[in-house]
Formats: structure tokens, C-alpha cells, sequence
């Protein structure tokens, strides 16, 4: 598989129009997704499978294949290998319908994020600063298919993917780092969130008699 980041003077939302008219009329797995888009770059394969969490409201069960599918995608840049997709995750299906209602999620969050971004400054240039880009989505990844019951934990790292993503395809130095500070962010959030966790649990076992 090839991983070139695409370059032609299209923003990011027209070339997703182009791939939405490639798309089969019928439901698709994750695999032939992937497949669809394994000639558009790295980067675009990671703003489509962050989609469904850039609402409040994401497909019901997409986040663990999503989430591990990402993982899969950025070790595999790092190593410079093909990607091998596990049969569980390959065969996770997605009606046209929901196809196509990631596509108007992808662009209405493009419609913002582009208004703002511009080719500034050469970090999208630097190989190591995607290889940076890679761990950090990998951590992001991992974040977003734990299965947590709280609000915002699906939403807060798309939206730090979908800043990473949008820089290194549009050259914004800037956007990139902006996207830097939301994984921090991020990380700050889950981390805050597990440590409440533990002392609800800590406080209960205390009431009950339980010394911890």
C-alpha cells in the first residue's frame, strides 16, 4: 500500500467530493474501504475513519474497528509496510446510507477547519514530524476506542486527528501545531477523567467498608 501524501492544489474538501463519486451503491466493508482509498494518502484514510465521532452522536459500535483500524494504518506508515487488516475489523460493514452521511460530517467539519487554514511554514515537509504525527495518533487512537461512558471521549481526539490530518494535506504549519496543543489537551481530559474515575471508585470502597 502506498502512502504519499496527496498534493495537486485541491483543498481537502474537493477531494473528498472526487472520492465520494468513487464509491460503490451498496453497503461496504471497512477492507474495500480501505481499498477505495489506498491511492489518496495516509492522511485521507484517517480523516474518513474519524468521522463518525466528529458528532455527538457516532455509529453505534464503530469505535473499537475504527479506532484499532487507525492504529493498524499509522504503525504500518511507521514501519514502511503493507497494512494487514484482521478479518473482525476488515469485514465491519457501513450501509451507503451511513457512507454517505460521513462524507457530509467530513465536510462540514472541513468547512470550518479550511476557512482557517493556509499553506504556512515547511513541518508538513518534515519526515520525522510525520512520524511524530503517526505516534501521536496511535496514543489518540487508543483514546478513542476505550470503551468510556462519558461525553466528548469519541469527539476530543477526532477533532485533535482531524487538526493533524487537514495540516500536513494543506501545508499549515500553524493548523498543525494548533493540533498539537489539542492532543495535550486531550491527553489532560483522559487523564482527568481516569483520576476522578479512581477516586469515585476509592470513595465508594470506603463507604462501604472497604479500605483502599
Amino acid at each position: 500500500m502506498s502512502y504519499k501524501i496527496f498534493v495537486n492544489g485541491l483543498a481537502t474538501s474537493k477531494k473528498l467530493d472526487e472520492i465520494q463519486e468513487e464509491l460503490p451503491d451498496e453497503n461496504i466493508s471497512l477492507k474495500e474501504l480501505i481499498n477505495v482509498m489506498s491511492g489518496e494518502g495516509l492522511q485521507f484514510m484517517i480523516i474518513i475513519l474519524i468521522a463518525p465521532f466528529l458528532i455527538p452522536a457516532s455509529i453505534p459500535g464503530s469505535s473499537t474497528p475504527f479506532g484499532i483500524l487507525i492504529i493498524l494504518l499509522e504503525i504500518a506508515y511507521l514501519n514502511n509496510k503493507s497494512l494487514y487488516i484482521p478479518n473482525f475489523i476488515g469485514k465491519y460493514e457501513i450501509s451507503k446510507e451511513n457512507v454517505l452521511k460521513l462524507f457530509d460530517i467530513i465536510k462540514k467539519a472541513l468547512g470550518y477547519v479550511e476557512k482557517i487554514s493556509k499553506p504556512r511554514g515547511k513541518l508538513s515537509s518534515k519526515k520525522y514530524v510525520l512520524k511524530i504525527n503517526a505516534v501521536v495518533n496511535i496514543i489518540l487512537a487508543f483514546l478513542l476506542f476505550l470503551p468510556l461512558p462519558i461525553p466528548f471521549t469519541d469527539f476530543i481526539p477526532a477533532i485533535s486527528m482531524l487538526l493533524l490530518a487537514v495540516s500536513t494535506l494543506e501545508h499549515d504549519s500553524y493548523l498543525m501545531i494548533l493540533g498539537y496543543v489539542a492532543a495535550i489537551l486531550t491527553v489532560i481530559y483522559f487523564s482527568s477523567v481516569g483520576y476522578v474515575g479512581i477516586e469515585i471508585i476509592r470513595l465508594t470502597l470506603n463507604y462501604i467498608g472497604i479500605p483502599i
